[in-house]
């Protein structure tokens, strides 16, 4: 008999082109009172497990207010400016992470409201897991796998307009590969629009319509995720500045603080929320 069967080669090269990442796994609890709106370029999955002042403590986008109840699950995109109003009697499961769809490209990052939905399948097991014994390598894939799967999940939950600004930048898939094997800290917006042979306003003109943000705001994301990896694998806010090509430790902190709202030594310790 001859193949009958036909492969989705189209689809295997859009999964095998992109990266999921847990950038962090925590529990616990971590005291916010600040009003003022903060965004970071990681997807945060908040799971409430005790709550006892209720109302005191909630996670605001700029449409909602939404008090944190037990037993319910909250997410806030990737780039969104939420506000954090927590207490020291708040405790928490929070997971971080970032879907690329494409090289460099968060596909929630155009998202612009936070979800409340019921207690995620997933949540027992990732509470389980985190005070667990087992071989940290089964562990460990446990846990992605459990978060992808809500990742992906969530996807129903916007409107398909969400993701066309992310999705609209496969047409600079070229730029974006470029930016994660050669991107740094002096990679400037010209450089950019001379791989796209054209001049530096007609590119950003164009590219800005075509994606919904800037050639500097492409820029800045991708550079800040590497840092992120190389902050998690280790490297010292030092070794980054050099690695990334930052012409000092203190325009590193200043970059990354102005990316992330926190400097890197504070990302490190108190990366909860």
């Amino acid at each position: 008999m001859g193949i009958t069967h036909i492969d989705r080669d189209d689809l295997l090269k859009i999964i095998n082109n992109s990266r999921f990442y847990v950038r962090h796994y925590a529990k616990g609890t971590y005291p916010y009172r600040k009003q003022e709106y903060k965004a970071m370029p990681v997807n945060r999955l908040f799971f409430p497990l005790q709550n006892p002042n209720g109302e005191d403590n909630y996670i605001a986008d700029h449409f909602k207010s939404y008090t944190m109840v037990p037993g319910r699950f909250y997410f806030v995109p990737a780039y969104l400016p939420v506000i954090f109003l927590l207490d020291e009697e708040l405790q928490f499961l929070s997971v971080h992470t970032n879907l690329y769809i494409f090289p460099g490209v968060e596909l929630f990052s155009a998202c612009n409201h936070m979800l409340e939905l019921p207690q995620q399948p997933e949540f027992q097991e990732l509470l389980e897991l985190f005070s667990s014994t087992d071989n940290n390598c089964i562990a460990a894939a446990k846990v992605g796998g459990l978060a992808f799967s809500i990742m992906a999940r969530l996807l129903s939950s916007y409107d398909e307009e969400a993701f066309q600004g992310p999705l609209s930048l496969k047409q600079y898939m070229h730029l974006t590969d470029y930016l994660v094997k050669q991107g740094d800290a002096q990679t400037s917006v010209s450089e950019l629009a001379s791989i796209c042979g054209e001049s530096r306003e007609c590119f950003t003109r164009h590219f800005k319509e075509r994606t919904g943000i800037t050639p500097k705001q492409l820029i800045d994301r991708v550079i800040t995720g590497r840092c992120l990896e190389l902050l998690q694998n280790g490297r010292s806010s030092k070794e980054i500045a050099t690695l990334m090509n930052f012409s000092s430790e203190y325009v590193f902190s200043r970059f990354f603080k102005r990316n992330i709202n926190e400097s890197p030594r504070q990302w490190m310790q108190k990366k909860l929320l």
